[in-house]
């Protein structure tokens, strides 16, 4: 267990202790990169899938990680440093957020810097949330699916397509062959007859 104590002490010395962003961001970046490079060794060492199955999943698979770490990085660090510039002053000297006081009043910037400070942090940390939200489950399935449709037209121009001839199964019937007529009763009522 000292070894494990010892990496993980280790591993925490990386991140500034007031920041949970540069954590969350950089944890789960090595969690895409891990998780894609184990399904790519998954897909070489498959015995099941032919060579030219492999030959179109291990690229997508690659492809798929860059697109994931790719489109999770570009999109959480331009969410990350906005956040964080919303907390700092801007070109008329002031900050987009203003924080107050207990009893409303807005406080300086220029006093209460360590406060402003701790407000970027915290939403730098919920910048980090929101581009992975954003960048794993909208942005990445598009670029995706795009990737995949590319690929798979890219392959289809490769290989003749095999055409087989139609066949005419259409008799010009336009019923289905157990449609029988049947005779239904006649009931009397108040209002004359009534068919059902």
């Amino acid at each position: 267990m000292g070894c494990l104590n010892k990496l993980q002490t280790e591993f925490q010395g990386w991140f500034d202790k007031n920041n949970n962003a540069s954590f969350l961001f950089i944890t789960a970046a090595l969690g895409w990169v891990l998780a894609s490079a184990a399904q790519t060794v998954g897909l070489i060492r498959n015995k099941e899938l032919s060579k030219e199955d492999k030959k179109f999943l291990i690229p997508q698979e690659i492809a798929d990680g860059a697109a994931n770490i790719g489109m999770y990085a570009l999109v959480t660090t331009k969410l990350m440093d906005g956040a964080e510039k919303m907390c700092k002053p801007g070109k008329n000297g002031k900050p987009f957020i203003n924080l107050k006081d207990e009893t409303g009043k807005i406080l300086d910037y220029s006093t209460n810097i360590k406060q402003y400070e701790v407000a970027g942090r915290n939403l730098k940390t919920g910048a980090a949330i929101l581009g992975g939200i954003i960048s794993t489950c909208i942005l990445t399935p598009i670029v995706r699916n795009a990737f995949a449709g590319y690929m798979k037209k890219k392959s289809d121009k490769k290989q003749p397509e095999e055409r087989i001839p139609l066949q005419d199964n259409y008799s010009g019937r336009t019923q289905p062959f157990f449609t029988k007529t049947y005779s239904y009763p006649v009931f009397k009522s108040n209002s004359g007859n009534m068919r059902i």
